[in-house]
């Protein structure tokens, strides 16, 4: 991949200077890694395939199975808006970045733990410990988030910035089929009966993630503006309905990713579908997993090249189509399904796991990307933890999918994910070009 030779400033130093060439270069190749590890990694313990395909081994109660995806959500997104407030003060982010990007990959031993002691915890002790692990990671997760955020717009240069997006979802992608590969080989097997293919997974994500945190030790962190002083909580939160009333552009942003995000209520029950409703064998998870990072690889791709050509806009219609197709495409395999063979219907449903990646799996890409550059330096925390905590109260949906689910049948929870899907899709036409801040 061809990068320019030219240094660029950094977002907001306070000296003024080009960052060096060989500087953001390491920078570059050192968030790529770190990128690259951690969707390889979390690949083997996926929210939406892997962790419903085991916790359907242990309830038969859908809506406990959609509690994963409303704790992902809610633990990631919900505490943006008060860390955001703590992250701008911060001169020096990538001492945050390292600290909880550690404790949150650690956070999986919780439930390796109860795997390994399977016989004597039981089931029910069993998902308590996923949704524990699941918690965790996210939760410290979201606090490393908006500190990343923050030092990638001052590591690397404005104009590499998609590639560097697009190259990270391009690395981790591909590392991502891999494990979706071995997913394939190692759920199922009759010599790793359950629950031992779901402990070789634990343990090959736990070292993956360790390993993933090697590279972020080797950022240059660029020196940055002279943190404001802490502001009162209350006035805080005061300024920040503003943000929505007088920004229309980053209001209408927030209503896409709101709508997009209330599709995903369907996420945790597409593989349950197929491997309860149509007759697709439990192996097929791994090709599921293979699906949506493909679409993850190659829609993160898309929205950063875009990114990179002024048309942050363009990303953002376009994901919120194929958030679109998804559910439907899933629709219109259960019409024809008892005409076509198993291994037919498992392919044609890895098509919806596509959409997904394509939508909202790489829509961070797209989100960033256009908030990043609409952004001032000292807003930039603050913009991010508003819509991501916005976007945490989305953490209702994956329960309200397994309850529609439960009562009407999984069709039902996918007509209701159309709904939103479409709803951004109009939306997002309203949606104006990315304005460079200051």
């Amino acid at each position: 991949m061809h990068i320019e030779e030219d240094a660029e400033p950094a977002a907001g130093p306070v000296t003024g200077r080009a960052m060096p060439a060989a500087r953001w270069r390491r920078n570059f190749v050192c968030l790529t890694l770190d990128a690259a590890f951690f969707f390889f990694g979390l690949a083997f313990v996926d929210a939406s395939i892997v962790l419903p395909s085991l916790l359907g081994h242990l309830t038969a109660l859908p809506v406990l199975v959609g509690l994963v995806g409303a704790i992902s959500t809610g633990f990631w997104l919900l505490p943006q808006l008060l860390v955001a407030r703590v992250v701008v003060t911060r001169r020096r982010k990538l001492p945050m970045v390292i600290a909880m990007t550690t404790a949150s990959r650690l956070s999986w031993g919780v439930l390796l733990a109860a795997l390994l002691r399977y016989e004597e915890v039981g089931p029910a002790s069993t998902v308590i410990a996923a949704y524990v692990s699941v918690a965790l990671f996210w939760f410290f997760d979201s606090v490393a988030s908006l500190a990343w955020y923050d030092l990638i717009a001052r590591a690397v240069p404005s104009t590499v910035r998609g590639r560097l997006f697009g190259l990270m979802s391009l690395s981790g992608g591909s590392l991502a089929i891999l494990s979706g590969l071995i997913v394939q080989r190692v759920v199922g097997r009759p010599d790793l009966p359950y629950p031992a293919d779901y402990r070789v997974l634990l343990i090959a994500a736990i070292g993956i993630f360790a390993v993933g945190v090697v590279p972020l030790l080797f950022l240059a962190e660029p020196e940055g503006e002279l943190p404001p002083p802490p502001e009162p909580l209350a006035a805080y939160i005061r300024r920040l309905p503003g943000f929505l009333r007088h920004r229309h552009d980053f209001q209408r942003l927030v209503g896409v990713q709101l709508l997009v995000g209330a599709s995903g209520l369907a996420v945790p029950f597409y593989a349950l579908f197929g491997v309860q409703q149509l007759g697709v064998p439990e192996s097929d998870v791994g090709a599921f997993v293979v699906g949506v990072t493909v679409g993850s690889t190659l829609g993160g791709m898309a929205w950063g090249y875009l990114g990179d050509r002024g048309r942050k806009e363009t990303a953002i219609r376009l994901l919120a189509g194929c958030a679109a197709l998804a559910p439907v495409v899933a629709l219109g395999l259960r019409l024809v399904a008892p005409v076509l063979p198993a291994s037919t219907v498992g392919a044609v449903l890895v098509v919806s796991f596509f959409f997904i990646g394509c939508s909202l799996r790489a829509s961070w890409i797209a989100y960033a990307n256009y908030v990043i550059e609409i952004a001032a330096a000292h807003e930039r925390p603050v913009l991010l933890g508003l819509m991501n905590t916005l976007g945490g109260t989305l953490a209702v949906a994956p329960p309200i999918g397994g309850l529609l689910a439960g009562w009407f049948g999984y069709e039902a929870t996918f007509m209701a994910a159309a709904v939103p899907a479409l709803a951004a899709l109009a939306l997002s036409g309203r949606l104006g070009a990315a304005r460079r801040a200051g």
